[in-house]
């Protein structure tokens, strides 16, 4: 197991998520698609798409040789004495992938709980999707895995929760970071579009997060950028005032004392990385927030999320 890493804390996280009140809450919460995504018939509303059957009207058209008469309007005809044709609201899947950053950064500061809480997160939005009908595939990503990604099936029911718990609790944060790598390699096998959630700290440069987000638009994905962040990370001197800092994935090393310029360079270079990568977000129609761990699952699920436009 990794340092700054607790398989306890994980299990727990895990287990707050799949008690029975907790569901109970999510229930209530559904994923907000804004663009056409997969071509199989399934349970969520395209916007702009028509189809021959289904619940909600869409439109009427003029009967013509051929048309399935199951489907006259007979209500219009007696009317207006014309044969009208319903046209329903096409329906659509939108299979949800959650990218889960598995990279060391990702599990430190450890009193910060960023990757336990990661984890909570994607099982909470995973059962809101299987619980209105759209199936969901969890990814890990990092560059110590063999094709810089592992990927859980898709799940389909609710009963398969249980299983995305036992893949989600194998997964050790460790490596450096991977989101281009990753993202582009769980894509090649997946080329329907759907909904893209990314549960990261982010912790590369600009040009790297970018490229990922690029991939996804490109496929027609709609997508959401969550930034985890945690207490310590905002504010180091819960930590330490003076010592040696080592990268947790690179290995450098580096000694720090935290004197007034130091803290207020490091908050100067906190601020820009999270403004970055919001204008970027906002730019590109990404939705985005930011999920401070020491607010809790609840705080994200019910109002972080909701304001970023991601659930409703």
């Amino acid at each position: 197991m990794q340092p700054g890493h607790s398989g306890t804390d994980a299990a727990a996280a895990l287990a707050t998520v799949l008690a029975p009140g907790f569901l109970r809450k999510l229930d209530r919460l559904h994923l907000s698609v804004r663009r056409s995504l997969s071509t199989r018939p399934g349970n969520t509303p395209m916007p702009r798409g028509s189809q021959g059957s289904g619940i909600e009207i869409e439109r009427h058209k003029a009967y013509g040789a051929g048309d399935d008469l199951r489907h006259l309007d007979w209500n219009a005809y007696g009317r207006l004495d014309e044969l009208l044709i319903k046209t329903f609201r096409a329906e659509r899947e939108a299979p949800l992938h959650l990218f889960i950053d598995a990279s060391a950064s990702m599990a430190n500061p450890a009193a910060d709980g960023k990757f336990a809480f990661a984890l909570s997160l994607a099982a909470s939005l995973a059962y809101v999707s299987v619980r209105n009908h759209d199936p969901v595939r969890a990814v890990a990503i990092n560059a110590a895995l063999p094709r810089a990604y592992v990927a859980a099936p898709f799940l389909r029911h609710r009963s398969a929760l249980h299983s995305l718990r036992d893949f989600l609790l194998q997964l050790q944060p460790r490596g450096e970071t991977a989101l281009q790598p990753g993202i582009g390699g769980a894509l090649i096998e997946q080329r329907a579009p759907g909904v893209a959630v990314v549960l990261s700290d982010f912790l590369v440069r600009p040009d790297v997060y970018e490229a990922a987000f690029a991939d996804l638009l490109a496929r027609r994905f709609t997508v959401a950028a969550v930034r985890i962040l945690g207490p310590a990370e905002r504010d180091p001197t819960r930590l330490f005032r003076r010592g040696q800092l080592i990268d947790a994935e690179t290995g450098r090393q580096r000694f720090v004392t935290l004197t007034p310029d130091n803290l207020a360079r490091y908050e100067r270079a906190l601020s820009e990385h999270l403004s970055h990568l919001r204008a970027f977000c906002n730019r590109c129609g990404i939705a985005f927030c930011v999920a401070d761990t020491a607010s809790g699952l609840d705080h994200c699920m019910f109002h972080d999320l909701p304001a970023a436009g991601l659930i409703h």
